[in-house]
């Protein structure tokens, strides 16, 4: 073999074994962490059928969202979720029937969902309420990878007043949505791939070493 041939060999073979290190790194540092997001929204004043602004007939609501991060492309997800509302003073009775969950990311401008479940909520202490079964269930294409993607929550829910007067059942959307987050290609077939075709490079440059075929690379 020719040294210009010897060199082009070399230099492939470290590419191969940077490139998977690199790809193994990045494996690594994606290690899977529980994750907790919260969002919150105040559901309006809605007594006499119309939008108010009185504070005591308001609604606090938050939603928890347990999750795994980071999530990787093709996993089907699931998502425990909790709600708490912390009703005025004028609502004597919240009564949330379902919620849904949409994965969803801005494409060209417009917020576009791709992935969603819909499911009944089950009372699980005063004012809190949770999926029965413990989860939501959301199942991205298997395409779907890159950064940018959020999570929302629509509640389906009745408000009774005190007067005894009731609005809903209605959708309500909070306007918070949780913080962007990644789904991520698994790199790791990729990184062990690399890494043996590298591997198997070294072993023939050994070979042809020992028997005197490959030549010996002097720098300068």
């Amino acid at each position: 073999m020719d040294r210009a041939s010897a060199v082009v060999w070399t230099v492939a073979i470290g590419l191969l074994l940077v490139d998977g290190a690199f790809a193994l790194t990045l494996t690594w540092n994606a290690a899977p962490h529980p994750a907790t997001w919260t969002i919150e929204g105040t559901f309006p004043d809605h007594h006499g059928g119309r939008v108010g602004s009185n504070v005591s007939d308001q609604v606090v609501f938050t939603f928890r969202i347990n999750t795994t991060l980071p999530w990787r492309r093709g996993q089907i997800q699931t998502l425990p979720i909790d709600v708490v509302a912390a009703p005025g003073a004028g609502v004597p009775l919240v009564a949330p029937a379902t919620v849904s969950l949409q994965l969803q990311r801005w494409v060209y401008g417009v917020r576009t969902g791709l992935a969603g479940d819909l499911g009944p909520l089950a009372a699980a202490g005063a004012n809190r309420w949770t999926t029965p079964d413990g989860s939501m269930h959301l199942s991205p294409s298997f395409d779907l990878a890159g950064s940018s993607f959020f999570l929302a929550v629509r509640l389906n829910v009745t408000v009774e007043y005190k007067d005894g007067s009731r609005y809903g059942p209605v959708a309500w959307e909070p306007d918070m949505r949780t913080p962007f987050f990644d789904i991520l290609t698994d790199l790791a077939p990729w990184a062990v791939a690399t890494l043996a075709a590298g591997g198997i490079g070294v072993a023939f440059i050994i070979v042809n070493w020992r028997r005197g075929r490959w030549p010996l690379l002097r720098v300068g």
